[in-house]
């Protein structure tokens, strides 16, 4: 069955009277008129429901492109008062505050403030490099931190400490500390494997939690193997997480962990600033809001997208696995140093003493090697062919006074 078709609402009811009547597929009618077939099933659903009403007309948004004068008004007091802000926060936190004021996009909202004489634009030019990035979520994680007085009014420097995953650009971890201590990567490492799972590698630069630099130009220097202590990278490798270190002075090299880090400093003041955030714990409660705005509302330049939606547009070929059920978390993202136990059963650390409890059928631990995993400010958990030990701490005297028995304080030195 062929027809010429010389009026296109004419053939669409002939084509849909055929496929009412079992007469013809619409497959076959969108061959006939040469239509796609989703096309034509919309148009067919569009007919059962409204009849030949506006059948072939498209319905289009209609988006108001002028602001009435009490509106650019507000927009403009508003823009002065929250701090001079960039486009993408005024219009979030507009829609915040005032969520009946219309709806127009920032390149709109931008012209209006420069015709108004209060908005005065930088050097919009960028310079786009072709940079590496990671076909699937959790194959390359970048991190970095930068120093700064965050908290308006107080003159405290203090560290942000960024996680970046690199294909989505989805920020996986932040926090406002007051020293970049090893303990505080243990921490949001461990929030990040927890959160999202073992992940594949991490790019860091050459900060010395994550890289031993050699000085090779002193002429003290051996080449031998370094016996660096790092411990952030042993922890990592216990979970399979290989290190990668960027090249010395090479900003460029983690580039897209840098331009995080330079949106955040020209957002997070604005948000401290409306929060009116005084304190390192406001500060890192207001983070939590800001990650959550970066991950899931602010469309990223490069990828046309928020990073939460290209997460969830890869999430089948992520490389973000399951940390298995048996694995303890606290133990490996914690410190871990070797000791000898001594012929009393007895190991020497931090200046204690510590007793180990015999268990049944073993006499003595002497000359093993036990190792110790702690924190600062927490009880340390000693560890001998793997198997966790129970000790006893005794008071901090000598060694040979603990063998002799002697009392301090009218008691034996044994806790």
């Amino acid at each position: 069955m062929a027809f010429r078709v010389e009026d296109k609402l004419l053939n669409l009811v002939k084509v849909f009277s055929l496929v009412d009547e079992d007469h013809l597929s619409l497959k076959e009618g969108a061959k006939l008129l040469n239509y796609s077939y989703w096309h034509l099933t919309r148009l067919y659903k569009k007919y059962k429901t409204e009849g030949l009403n506006n059948l072939l007309k498209r319905e289009r948004e209609v988006k108001q492109r002028k602001l009435k004068s009490k509106d650019v008004k507000l927009l403009k007091e508003y823009y002065l008062k929250s701090g001079k802000p960039q486009i993408s926060l005024l219009r979030y936190f507009l829609s915040l505050d005032y969520p009946s004021f219309p709806e127009v996009s920032k390149e709109w909202i931008r012209r209006i403030l420069l015709r108004e004489g209060v908005y005065s634009p930088g050097n919009r030019g960028k310079v786009f490099r072709r940079r590496f990035s990671a076909p699937f979520p959790g194959l390359l994680v970048q991190g970095d931190s930068s120093l700064k007085r965050w908290i308006p009014e107080d003159e405290t420097y203090y560290h942000l400490i960024v996680f970046l995953d690199d294909c989505t650009r989805l920020c996986l971890a932040a926090r406002i500390v007051k020293r970049d201590t090893i303990e505080e990567h243990f921490a949001l490492l461990k929030g990040i494997v927890k959160k999202y799972g073992r992940f594949v590698a991490l790019y860091y630069d050459n900060d010395e939690k994550y890289s031993y630099i050699r000085h090779g130009n002193s002429r003290f220097f051996e080449y031998k193997k370094e016996k660096a202590d790092l411990q952030v990278v042993r922890a990592l490798s216990e979970l399979g997480i290989s290190v990668i270190n960027s090249r010395p002075y090479d900003p460029h090299g983690k580039g897209k962990i840098e331009r995080c880090i330079e949106t955040v400093i020209l957002q997070l003041p604005v948000w401290f600033g409306r929060e009116k955030v005084k304190t390192l714990e406001e500060a890192n409660q207001v983070l939590k809001e800001y990650i959550k705005y970066y991950n899931t509302v602010q469309v990223h330049r490069e990828i046309k997208m928020t990073p939460y939606e290209k997460f969830l547009e890869l999430k089948e070929g992520s490389r973000f696995s399951r940390v298995e059920d048996e694995v303890d978390l606290d133990k490996i993202f914690s410190y871990r140093e070797e000791r000898k136990v001594d012929r009393d059963n007895t190991i020497r650390f931090g200046g204690e003493v510590y007793q180990l409890e015999r268990k049944p059928f073993v006499y003595s631990y002497t000359g093993k090697k036990a190792e110790i995993r702690y924190l600062p400010n927490r009880a340390i958990s000693i560890y001998i062919d793997g198997e966790l030990m129970k000790y006893k701490k005794l008071l901090t005297v000598s060694k040979e006074a603990v063998k002799s028995g002697v009392k301090v304080h009218g008691k034996v030195a044994i806790l």
